[in-house]
């Protein structure tokens, strides 16, 4: 039977996101405390083997890349550790970050905020790329990804939908009507697929029709959705 392994405090409230790198040899948590704790699994240690402390607010994502860190926050900034330079580059958003990815180049950050934009930044100077809106954001905490080739934005949305947006033009290709409000959303990384997960327990998987991408094709029956509902 599966239990507990370990057992990792030290985070004063709640803890809001936690990522492991990609050899899941380290682990980061970050919280309303404001704080990030870096955590080497292969220690027997449960002490951080480094904290970040420079969010002036909640911290509400963590992304990673081979050698960068990249961290969200209510205080409307976002915060790129690069761990080969001992470097910290800071850009300010303005509204409350809820969600921070790289994109699948890890050439630019999509970044979800609670003034109904999604937002494509380039990672080294912090330009503007372009902004994606329509869907409504404003309360809670959801999430945007990219496809798997960067060619379109997908965001869930407050009234029940799943938005994807054409990466270069902004212009909304396609909206998807879901069974319920999803605020996660996760894409597949070599296919037009993608999962959401539900207020009601329920997480569906959307999967593509056929060979084109669902926004060339018309409207949502370009994709279908597998439920797996809740126990």
């Amino acid at each position: 039977s599966s239990g507990i392994n370990a057992e990792y405090g030290g985070h004063e409230s709640v803890v809001n996101c936690v990522a492991f790198n990609k050899t899941s040899t380290v682990m980061l948590s970050g919280g309303n405390d404001s704080m990030v704790r870096i955590m080497d699994l292969k220690s027997r240690s449960y002490e951080p083997i480094q904290i970040l402390d420079d969010a002036k607010d909640s911290i509400t994502s963590i992304g990673l890349s081979d050698d960068e860190i990249i961290v969200g926050s209510v205080d409307g900034r976002i915060r790129i550790y690069d761990l080969r330079m001992g470097k910290l580059h800071e850009d300010f958003v303005g509204e409350s970050i809820t969600n921070v990815r790289f994109s699948n180049d890890v050439q630019s950050v999509i970044v979800s905020s609670t003034d109904n934009t999604v937002r494509l930044i380039d990672k080294t100077s912090g330009q503007l790329l372009n902004d994606y809106t329509g869907h409504v954001h404003s309360k809670l905490q959801l999430q945007a990804a990219s496809w798997y080739d960067d060619s379109a934005i997908l965001s869930t949305c407050e009234k029940s939908k799943v938005f994807l947006w054409d990466l270069i033009s902004g212009n909304v290709k396609q909206t998807l009507e879901l069974p319920a409000l999803a605020q996660t959303i996760s894409v597949h990384p070599s296919r037009y697929q993608f999962i959401t997960g539900d207020v009601s327990g329920q997480i569906n998987l959307w999967i593509t029709k056929g060979e084109k991408k669902p926004e060339e094709s018309e409207g949502a029956k370009s994709m279908s959705c597998w439920a797996l509902p809740p126990r």
